[in-house]
């Protein structure tokens, strides 16, 4: 079997809703699906094939395009195992531990009570070096409606919206081909690669990627750990699976010759799986096809099996139907499920928290709606910086305020703050200004004012206060200290 890899880059969001149906709340895949590159690649070679060639590539399921997941550092992304638990509240004696669901002996200890496992159920994680770096798949919403063409305007009672994986995201995925079909590969490559259309709305603004090759520069994990004889093999959906029973029909119950075993046993009570169906769309016939039922990627299924499995047997890594379109890959015995020995089912793998870098969204500083959030986001952190500041200088100075009759004093203050903008001015008003004769002129140096201002350090705290505080936010300050003071005064 030869297997081609690719990197997929969105240059822009792209539209994969989860139903075919038009109506209601629309939620976009958090995957995007291998069918996507079978149809890139059968709309430009299925006209240039012969029947035979065409029946032999795109449905004999000896070309599996596979789904790409979230890429990171040139790692793909695993769906989360269904058999991993967490703890229900976010606890720092917790963090970081997972509990697999089929190697819990004792699920009435005590500590395993008192960790309150969760189902980890959506979601994408990597696995390196025995630690779990969780992958969130960014998504974008948008509301969009009919254009009436008579009217030129929006269409009545015709607005939609639009959930959307996000630009500037980087996917991986895999294209596997059987022996005999392997002298294809270059036909496919060159069909798969460079700027394509993927998704819905691709007439509007949406659904333009980048799909390069990465054949040789990228090394996939080893999943697989060997077993004894007679041991339990776990096998894990890496893609979500599609089974048919004798009859033809989709069944959420396959056996275990259907995951690869024969003689094998599947043990529902020790597997976690999850279900899906949808309508797929067929463009060609421009109607629905039927229903597909399968089981949901992430899935686990805990199979008994007595022949020994090392790590040199062969075993089929795509089971059931509609290979083709990217159903049916799996893992056998993955590394990630392991548990640490003499534990109550505890994970051997362990979830690091995220990186605290925030990446920065790189968008045009030309961009008016940017320019203006921009703003906007640093006139809030101001006035918030502005508001704790005034809240400490309250806290730490109302006694000295209290007993005594300074509100007219406050309220004059709030006046020469509304007037005069700069903090130049403003110290002026209040601490430098002379007269003409070389006298104090300043509001809180002569008068009335400085008697009052000159005891218990009232001015040199206050002044400290104004000089703590650059230009552009020493009017807001003092006008929102001078209102808290002046209520403090009249108590």
């Amino acid at each position: 079997m030869k297997t081609l890899y690719f990197k997929c880059k969105l240059l822009t969001d792209i539209v994969l809703n989860q139903r075919a149906a038009t109506e209601g709340n629309q939620e976009s895949l958090d995957f995007i699906p291998g069918n996507n590159f079978l149809g890139i690649v059968a709309g430009q070679l299925y006209g240039t094939l012969k029947p035979e060639e065409s029946l032999l590539l795109f449905h004999s399921g000896k070309v599996r395009f596979g789904d790409a997941h979230p890429e990171k550092d040139n790692k793909r992304a695993l769906r989360i195992p269904a058999s991993f638990y967490k703890a229900k509240l976010d606890k720092d004696e917790y963090k970081g531990n997972l509990h697999v669901a089929h190697e819990v002996t004792n699920p009435d200890e005590q500590a395993y009570k008192d960790f309150q496992p969760k189902q980890c159920r959506t979601g994408f994680y990597i696995f390196e070096n025995e630690q779990i770096k969780e992958e969130k798949v960014k998504k974008s919403f948008a509301i969009k409606s009919a254009y009436d063409r008579r009217y030129r305007r929006s269409e009545d009672e015709k607005m939609y919206g639009y959930e959307s994986l996000q630009a500037g995201s980087s996917w991986l995925f895999e294209v596997a081909m059987d022996d005999d079909v392997a002298e294809q590969s270059g036909q496919i490559k060159k069909a798969l690669t460079g700027t394509k259309r993927i998704g819905r709305s691709r007439t509007a603004q949406y659904g333009l990627a980048k799909i390069e090759d990465i054949t040789g520069k990228y090394n996939p994990m080893n999943h697989f750990y060997p077993v004894d004889e007679g041991s339990n093999i776990l096998v894990y959906a890496d893609a979500r699976l599609i089974f048919l029973d004798e009859y033809s029909l989709p069944t959420f119950q396959p056996t275990a010759k259907d995951l690869g075993f024969e003689g094998g046993e599947i043990i529902w009570s020790k597997s976690q799986i999850r279900t899906f169906q949808y309508a797929p769309w067929n463009l060609k016939r421009h109607t629905r096809d039927t229903d597909r039922c399968g089981i949901e990627k992430g899935s686990v299924f805990f199979v008994r099996y007595n022949e020994l499995v090392s790590q040199s047997t062969t075993l089929n890594e795509w089971v059931g139907s509609y290979q083709n379109e990217g159903f049916g890959k799996v893992i056998y015995n993955p590394i990630f499920l392991q548990v640490e020995q003499g534990t109550n089912g505890k994970a051997k793998y362990n979830l690091v928290e995220p990186d605290k870098e925030v990446e920065q969204e790189k968008v045009s500083s030309n961009d008016p709606l940017f320019s203006y959030l921009l703003e906007q986001q640093g006139k809030k952190k101001s006035e918030q910086d502005i508001l704790k500041k005034v809240n400490e200088f309250v806290a730490k100075n109302k006694d000295k305020y209290t007993k005594v009759n300074f509100a007219s004093q406050w309220g004059t203050i709030r006046s020469i703050a509304m007037r005069y903008k700069t903090k130049d001015e403003i110290m002026c008003e209040l601490f430098t200004k002379k007269t003409n004769n070389g006298k104090d002129d300043a509001y809180l140096t002569h008068g009335v004012a400085k008697d009052k201002w000159d005891e218990r350090s009232r001015r040199k705290d206050f002044k400290t206060f104004i000089e703590s505080f650059p230009d552009k936010e020493i009017q807001s300050a003092l006008i929102n200290l001078a209102s808290e003071m002046a209520k403090i005064s009249k108590k």
